[in-house]
This record gives structure tokens, C-alpha cells and sequence, in this order.
């Protein structure tokens, strides 16, 4: 998505550190109770958690304040960008609802910040001190440049502190051992040697092709398969406020009883008199079309439009452009009354004008015959029955190679020659292909000689591989800063892990109900 994309660009930059944290302090609740709950209606509630509700004026605030960060730091167009993005107001609102459910569960742990804490954390942070020492004066100015006052800021970062002493335990239990760390570093070293043999389904084709009486059986049990959809041809006009402004920007002033002969001119902007003098002739647009059933001729002539053709339209099958573009303009096109020969009702497009049809030509929906479709299905049976042979004889002679303890077995006798790659690493597959490597890379190392030996499926085919033999390096090799690299980051992981399913589990015990229909006519 634009959004996370934008903000893995900006992260990689140090200079924006201090402005993240800023941003990420300004999404902490602030005052739990009274900035997210009301007492509003169901309509302007955008989400509930256990009966308590999150008013649309709490999200919108927070959506205004997302907005007014991310245009601070990324400038107006990129924030602009990723408000557009449809995930944009749910990551807001999931937010909002994440932060209540830790907020929840630190007072009902009575998590507390003293105040002199606070004040040590906010003299620690390096972008409010001036060589080493805190700066009120460089704080103040800070913040200001973001929006925020003192006040604000101490209240989002105490909460901040008293949620983030949830994240003890998940810390805690996250530990890592050097034991662990070397296993997986050895792991990350390992070198091995693979052999290969390819099984393929084209291999098989010639004694795939199925027989005449098999096609006639898929052809008569997957008949849907082979329907030819209905095609419509209709003519059509369309009326809009645009068709009551004359070229010279006047609009025209219509009669109920006797319609005007608009002057259409794309270039003339629509203005109210135009968009009122419209409205007053839709009811006599749609009674023109009801009592001239037979054309739409009589129609155009009393609005001065223009009838087109529509070329051949399918059923289901929007258009890219123009009115069928519309799911219901399609629809109507192949609407009962239109079948029939008569006019169409009238039907509001997403623009607010109105759309009328009349038919040209109609092709009904059928059944392609068997004939037409008979190299069709004789290709997708052959490729099926390809397919479970080659997979049969791979596995075939893979259970001949382990009962035999033998990969040599796999060749059967020459008829399947074995590739070898040699010294190959997770790293560096030597032209081995992902699936096999992996597969390779996650089965046992090979005991007495014996290789270890299995099976992928492969887009030519299946391809049986044998491990033949596993180097991995001495534990004293390493490197004890990669011990600890690979600690620390086995632990974040973990914590990481930990700290989501934490919040996860308050969430699926939580009775959230977010109000979509509020949700999306909020957000967009």
C-alpha cells in the first residue's frame, strides 16, 4: 500500500526519527474517557468496544490530526496520497480501538507513571537537549513545530510509558539463549550437496489424451463451462443538466408542458439554473419515454439529442468507459421491457444524469456445441491425466529409492538422468530452483550414507531431490557480536510476536463492532 510504503521510505532516514516518535506519541490516547466515548446515536458512532462507544467527532479529530502530522512531515501531496488510500481510516480507527484496549488493561493493572519519571524520560530524549544537557527552550520550540504544547505531549508520552510497561512480560519471556543463537547461525552456514532427477508431465502426454467417450462426459457434466453469454445491441440517449445550458451560458427556462430543445456545449460549466431547470424535466423526460414506447427518436427531438449506438454489449461484462461502464446501465440494457422492444425506464447514472435505451438486436445466451469445444477439452484432460501419471512415477521411484537406500534407483536406469549441485547454500542456490531448495534445506541431513531423499511439485512436472551430504561449521567459528546480533534479534522478534498476540487476545475478548457505513462515509 502507498501509506506503509511511504513511511518504510521516511524511516530509513535518522533525521526522521524524532519526528516518527512524535507522530507515533500523537496517536496514544489522551484521556481515555472523555476523548473517545459520547453518548451520540448509533449513526454517528463509528465503532463500539464492550458498549462503549467511539463517536465519529473522536475519529474524525484523529483523522485531522493524522492528516495535519503527516503533511507536516511529509509535505501536503504525499499525506494527501496516503489519506486516499481506502486502508487510510481503518489503520486510524484499529488504532484507536488498540490504544483503548491497552489503556483499559494498564488501569485495570493500575499501571502508574510518577511524575518524576516522566520528566526524566522527556530530559532523555536527544532531540530536546542542546550538547548533552535538556533545553526547555528547544522543547518548546519542538513541539510548537508540531502542533503540540508541553501539556499535550507529557500527557501522550506518560500514557505512552504506562502502556509500555504491558510490554514487560511479552520482553521477558522472549529471551533468547547463546545455544540458540550459535543452532541458528550454523543453520544460516550449512552447505549441502543435492542431486536431482526431473519428471515431467509432457513426459506423459502421449498416453494422457483421453478418449472420445471421456470428452462427451466432462462436455455433458461441466455444460456451464461452455455457455456463450447473451449480446445486446441498443440504442440510447442521455439527458443532463449540461443539456439545459446554451452556448452562451444562459440556461434555457423549460415549460413542463412543452420541454426545450436544449443546446448542448461541454465547455459551458453546469450551474444551478441549469441543474434545477433539469430537474424540473425529469418526470417529464421519463413520461416521454413511457409514451412513445416504440423509439427514442420523439425523446431526442424534444431535448435536441443526440441517439447512439451502444455496439455489441455482453452480459456481465461492464464496459471501461462511457455510461456502460455502469453495472446498472448494463443491466438495464438487457432489462425485461427492453427485450420486448419497448423504451427503458430512465435510470440515474452515478453523475446524476438520466439514461434511456431502446433495442437494436438481441443474441440470446447458449451452449457452445461439443464440437466447437472438443480440442478444449481434450487439451485440459490430457494436461490432468499428464499430470497424475508424472506424479505417479515420481513417487513411484522415490519408495523404489528409500527402500533401496539407493538414489542411483531414481535414474531407473538412465531413462531419468540426475543433476548434481554441489556446495549449495540458502544463499546461493547454484541455478537450483526455490521450491527444491527449500524442500532440500528442511529435510534431514543424510545418516550412514544413505541420502536423504524427497519430492516437489514443479511447474514442468515433479522433481525428486536426494541430499547427499551436509557441512555445517564448527560453533566455535563464530563470531560472538553475531551471537548477540542474532540474539537480540531473535528476542525482538519474539517480543514482537508476543506483544501482538497480547493485544489480540484483548481484542477477541473485547466485543468490538465497528460501524463500516460510518466508517467509510467518514473516511472519504
Amino acid at each position: 500500500m502507498f501509506m506503509m510504503e511511504t513511511f518504510r521510505n521516511f524511516g530509513r532516514s535518522w533525521v526522521a526519527k524524532s519526528l516518527m516518535v512524535l507522530i507515533a506519541l500523537s496517536f496514544v490516547l489522551w484521556g481515555v474517557s472523555g476523548y473517545l466515548f459520547s453518548g451520540h446515536s448509533a449513526s454517528s458512532v463509528v465503532a463500539t468496544v464492550d458498549g462503549q462507544k467511539i463517536s465519529d467527532a473522536a475519529f474524525q479529530k484523529r483523522m485531522k490530526d493524522a492528516l495535519a502530522r503527516y503533511s507536516h512531515i511529509f509535505g501536503a501531496t504525499t499525506a494527501a496520497k496516503m489519506a486516499a488510500d481506502r486502508s487510510f481510516g481503518l489503520e486510524v480507527l484499529n488504532g484507536l480501538i488498540d490504544n483503548m484496549l491497552l489503556g483499559r488493561e494498564a488501569g485495570r493493572l493500575n499501571l502508574q507513571v510518577p511524575d518524576a519519571a516522566l520528566a526524566k524520560k522527556v530530559e532523555s530524549i536527544p532531540d530536546f537537549q542542546e550538547k548533552g544537557v535538556f533545553s526547555k527552550s528547544l522543547y518548546q520550540k519542538l513541539l510548537a513545530a508540531n502542533g503540540m504544547t508541553p501539556a499535550q505531549f507529557e500527557d501522550m508520552l506518560r500514557e505512552s510509558m504506562r502502556l509500555e510497561q504491558l510490554q514487560v512480560v511479552p520482553q521477558v519471556v522472549a529471551t533468547a539463549s547463546k545455544i540458540e543463537a550459535t543452532r541458528i547461525w550454523a543453520w544460516s552456514q550449512e552447505y549441502r550437496d543435492v542431486s536431482t532427477v526431473d519428471v515431467r508431465d509432457s513426459d506423459f502426454a502421449a498416453a494422457a489424451g483421453p478418449t472420445a467417450a471421456e470428452v462427451a462426459d466432462y462436455y455433458h457434466a461441466h455444460m456451464d463451462q461452455f455457455q456463450l453469454p447473451a449480446q445486446v445491441q441498443v440504442q440510447y440517449v442521455v439527458l443532463g443538466p449540461k443539456d439545459f445550458v446554451a452556448k452562451s451560458g444562459t440556461p434555457t427556462s423549460p415549460a413542463v408542458s412543452s420541454p426545450p430543445v436544449a443546446t448542448p456545449h461541454s465547455a459551458v460549466a453546469v450551474n444551478s439554473s441549469a441543474e434545477n431547470a433539469f430537474q424540473a424535466q425529469v418526470e417529464n423526460f421519463k413520461d416521454r419515454l413511457f409514451s412513445s414506447p416504440d423509439g427514442l427518436n420523439a425523446v431526442a427531438k424534444a431535448y435536441g439529442l443526440t441517439v447512439q449506438e451502444s455496439g455489441v454489449l455482453t452480459a456481465g461484462k461492464v464496459l471501461t468507459q462511457g455510461p456502460f461502464s455502469d453495472a446498472k446501465a448494463l443491466d438495464l440494457a438487457f432489462s425485461k421491457a427492453v427485450l420486448a422492444g419497448k423504451n427503458s425506464t430512465a435510470l440515474t447514472l452515478a453523475n446524476g444524469d438520466l439514461l434511456a435505451v431502446h433495442l437494436l438486436h438481441y443474441t440470446p445466451g447458449s451452449v457452445q456445441p461439443l464440437s466447437a469445444v472438443v480440442g478444449t477439452i481434450t487439451a485440459k484432460l490430457t494436461t490432468e491425466k499428464a499430470e497424475q501419471l508424472a506424479r505417479k512415477k515420481a513417487q513411484a521411484l522415490l519408495t523404489a529409492a528409500r527402500q533401496a537406500k539407493d538414489m542411483n534407483m531414481l535414474t531407473e536406469h538412465g531413462a531419468y538422468p540426475l543433476h548434481a549441485y554441489r556446495d549449495v547454500t540458502r544463499r546461493n542456490a547454484l541455478g537450483l530452483d526455490k521450491a527444491v531448495l527449500e524442500a532440500a534445506f528442511m529435510a534431514p541431513a543424510p545418516v550412514g550414507g544413505v541420502p536423504s531423499m524427497d519430492m516437489v511439485k514443479t511447474a514442468s512436472g515433479y522433481r525428486i531431490f536426494a541430499v547427499t551430504r551436509v557441512t555445517a561449521p564448527a560453533p566455535a567459528a563464530i563470531n560472538p557480536k553475531v551471537t548477540a546480533q542474532i540474539r537480540a534479534s531473535l528476542e525482538e522478534q519474539r517480543g514482537r510476536l508476543l506483544a501482538t498476540a497480547y493485544l489480540k487476545d484483548l481484542r477477541e475478548h473485547a466485543k468490538v463492532k465497528i460501524n463500516n457505513a460510518q466508517l467509510a462515509q467518514i473516511a472519504r
